[in-house]
């Protein structure tokens, strides 16, 4: 049992089964001093290292600090390494026996490097070698430069061989019209590949050059091994990436090539509708432009279904759920937005006006200035433009002052009040006559009266005028106004608005003075 228990023992002492310690190493500027795996007085390898490390650095740092006074402490177990009075590093029974030395020659070697790693800190960093390292920076940085005025060079060259490349000056008949089709959509994407192939040597140049000044500086010398390793890793990712993507990169470019055929076929018969070329029983020209925007969208909302699965991502869960999630959002939060939409295409076919009509809606009074599928834009006579939801435009009033103005004229008409004393012929002769001498109203069909109510005191006598001028309505009616204002004051009528109480007992008329020369709307 003895005998046994005994080689027990030994099997678990033997060399091979014995745990190997964790080695922490004692780094300055990149540089391994020396490894340390036993602990002193409880602090762990790791902590000794650390501190080791750190307390190197700073007196590395501290130029004051005078590498002659350091001092040697040798101890029964250990020996301790001070400069002045501050402690740098010691070396344990433990550290010589791990590393098979004496614990003296050890202390020796690990002394030796840090003194010299000590030096190579502070002349890294001196003015000197600070100057070379900002020399060798600057070549660095303008080899760059000059590398990037080539690179910009060359893909302008690329890029106007390929358009030059891509004019097609001579093929045959029949094919021009396919030549035509793929001309765009193929130089479209060779000058997407050879700006992106140019923006990535750029990048390329870039990174190796500020990671190659950044390695002068020893503060920053390790970003030159961790950039370079990185850029390695993300080219190489990006290359494996756009390898296995290029068959889905093909149906995308079929399907758009496809959808900005068929969007260019309904362009074209559009605008010869628009034109007058093409006519079709039935379909008004003015409905081809909006019909094109409602064909160019369902267009495209196919191409995009039938597209998406060959997006990159495209086959991913998450990215089905996120576009499930936006569906729902704008499903609940463009109610306002489709209602628009749909009032829009309603609007489109029902002309109502067109654009440059002068219009009523609601209370809005302007001329069109755009019609889309969410708005209606106005400009009113103060050039104020008005926003006006298709919605609210179904749900309203409209009136269109421009529809049959061409043809038949826009009536404008003013009313003005005359006292019982005027006989109503003399009132009709004197409308007519301001009518006819304003301008922007018609003489064909004549001016006409109408009486429109007998009041306590005065007779309402609207006047009612013939133009085909529309958009100039405001001012029409302001120099109708003034026309009258003369007229009466001619004809030495009294225009009873508003009401007069008059006692004729010697007091002036109420008619203005004659003037020299009378305003002319228009002049």
């Amino acid at each position: 049992m003895r005998v046994f228990s005994l080689l027990l023992a030994l099997c678990c002492l033997a060399p091979g089964q014995q745990p190997t310690p964790e080695k922490a190493e004692v780094i300055i500027d990149g540089r391994l001093l020396w490894s340390l795996s036993s602990p002193r007085a409880g602090e762990s390898a790791a902590s000794r290292a650390r501190d080791t490390s750190a307390t190197l650095i700073a007196v590395a740092s501290d130029f004051r600090q005078n590498l002659e006074d350091l001092r040697e402490v040798h101890l029964e177990s250990e020996s301790i390494l001070l400069i002045g009075r501050s402690y740098l590093f010691s070396v344990t029974e433990e550290d010589a026996r791990g590393q098979g030395r004496g614990r003296r020659e050890l202390f020796a070697s690990r002394k030796q490097a840090a003194v010299e790693a000590i030096k190579h800190y502070r002349d890294a960093r001196g003015w000197k070698q600070l100057g070379i390292a900002a020399a060798t920076a600057f070549g660095i940085l303008m080899g760059a430069y000059l590398s990037l005025l080539l690179i910009h060079r060359g893909y302008r060259r690329t890029a106007a061989w390929l358009q030059s490349l891509l004019l097609f000056r001579k093929h045959p008949a029949q094919f021009s019209g396919l030549i035509r089709i793929f001309q765009q959509p193929l130089a479209m994407f060779l000058r997407s590949t050879v700006f992106l192939i140019f923006l990535a040597l750029g990048m390329i140049v870039i990174l190796l050059a500020l990671s190659s000044a950044l390695g002068q500086f020893p503060a920053t010398a390790g970003a030159y091994s961790i950039a370079l390793k990185s850029a390695r890793g993300v080219l190489s990712s990006v290359g494996l990436a756009v390898l296995n993507y290029l068959p889905n990169f093909l149906v995308l470019l079929v399907v758009a090539l496809l959808t900005w055929f068929l969007i260019r076929i309904s362009k074209a018969v559009a605008r010869a509708i628009d034109e007058g070329h093409l006519h079709m029983d039935g379909f008004h020209r003015e409905w081809a432009l909006p019909t094109l925007a409602l064909v160019r969208v369902l267009l495209i909302l196919f191409g995009i279904v039938v597209a998406f699965p060959y997006l990159p991502g495209g086959d991913s869960p998450a990215l089905r759920g996120v576009s499930l999630f936006v569906g729902v959002l704008v499903s609940f939060g463009s109610g306002s937005a489709m209602g628009n939409v749909i009032s829009g295409v309603i609007l489109t076919y029902m002309r109502p006006f067109q654009i440059g009509d002068r219009v009523r809606i609601s209370d809005a009074v302007g001329d069109v200035l755009e019609k889309s599928l969410f708005v209606t834009r106005l400009r009113t006579i103060k050039n104020e433009e008005i926003i006006v939801p298709n919605s609210s435009i179904l749900g309203a009033q409209i009136i269109n002052y421009s529809i049959e103005a061409a043809e038949r004229g826009l009536i404008l008409h003013t009313t003005v009040t005359i006292g019982y004393d005027t006989p109503w012929p003399r009132v009709h002769e004197l409308l007519v006559e301001a009518a006819l001498a304003t301008l922007g109203i018609l003489s064909d069909p004549r001016p006409f009266v109408l009486q429109t109510s007998l009041n306590d005191f005065h007779i309402s006598y609207q006047i009612n005028a013939y133009t085909r001028e529309p958009n100039r309505m405001a001012e029409i009616l302001s120099d109708l106004h003034i026309q009258i204002q003369d007229s009466f004051r001619q004809g030495g009528v009294e225009i009873m608005s508003p009401s007069w109480l008059a006692l004729r007992d010697g007091n002036h008329s109420t008619i203005p003075q004659a003037r020299s020369t009378a305003p002319r709307s228009g002049h």
